[in-house]
């Protein structure tokens, strides 16, 4: 391979990526963070109306926690795919 076809095909580490990617980060952390509390908050719930110990509180927890880390997974999935696709497009 010659000098300008490697520079052409090495990734700019220096390239900020685009605002509709940081846009879908900032959104990931709130998503977790709200699959979290909901499942801990649904938990609490059916505790109190149960009259039982807390553990619809840990278990539903629980389920928010990888709930949200299911969905994180799949956008920032989505997003890396995104971004394979306009590096084949340049």
């Amino acid at each position: 391979m010659t000098e300008s076809n490697r520079n052409e095909s090495a990734p700019k580490k220096d390239e900020a990526p685009s605002p509709a990617a940081n846009y879908l980060l900032i959104s990931a952390g709130s998503i977790f963070t709200s699959m979290v509390i909901a499942g801990f908050l649904v938990g609490y719930m059916i505790d109190y109306i149960f009259d039982t110990t807390p553990i619809f509180f840990l278990g539903c927890g629980v389920l928010g926690f990888v709930g949200g880390a299911e969905k994180v997974h799949r956008l920032t999935k989505r997003l890396d795919q995104q971004a394979t696709q306009e590096k084949k497009n340049d």
